[in-house]
């Protein structure tokens, strides 16, 4: 159980800016959500110690989650691990749920969606929490900080525009919202929006 959460929590690795970990999570029309986690070694697979204990946790953790939908992805820029989650209906599920790390603000879900005749409302507010003391533990333990890991991003991909949002990036054409978290770091994650 230690291992899985700590493979989440070191959901950007690591070394050199070579390995990174980013989810995008995708709602479409009829409220139904996809989670694409994917674990990126950058052009070469790492070869030291670190990043193959940071792949081992990815893979423990996603093959826990779904151990169908995980793959193999290579392309000349990049390689990796991509897994393909489906938590189901926003508005019956709380389809964020499935990362330790993700705590909701309010309420009992990270998602809160209300059904109105044809119209569902959503309300997402939660808190990403990267912090970790066996995480700390082990890059003290290769001469590393936080400052050494590539940053936690979350992208959520809509049906609609957002009513409102706190993202950090976002592609109002493609209803698109990113969010950058520092390794070691915590953001509240805001938006609003219609189905």
């Amino acid at each position: 159980m230690k291992k899985n959460i700590l493979l989440l929590v070191m959901s950007a690795v690591l070394l050199t800016g070579c390995v990174s970990q980013q989810s995008t999570v995708t709602i479409d029309k009829k409220a139904n959500a996809t989670v694409e986690k994917k674990f990126s070694y950058g052009s070469t697979y790492a070869s030291d110690e670190l990043s193959k204990k940071a792949a081992e946790y990815f893979l423990n953790g996603v093959k826990a989650q779904n151990p169908v939908s995980l793959q193999k992805y290579k392309t000349d820029e990049d390689m990796g691990y991509i897994a393909i989650l489906k938590p189901g209906n926003v508005i019956d599920n709380d389809v964020l749920a499935i990362e330790s790390f993700f705590k909701p603000n309010e309420g009992t879900k990270n998602i809160n969606c209300q059904k109105e005749k044809k119209v569902v409302s959503c309300k997402a507010d939660f808190n990403i929490n990267l912090q970790n003391k066996d995480l700390e533990k082990l890059l003290a333990e290769n001469g590393l900080t936080y400052d050494d890991l590539e940053p936690y991003v979350l992208i959520m991909k809509l049906p609609n525009q957002a009513e409102s949002h706190n993202a950090n990036f976002f592609d109002l054409e493609k209803n698109t919202y990113i969010w950058e978290i520092p390794a070691g770091g915590q953001a509240d994650v805001k938006i609003n929006f219609n189905i």
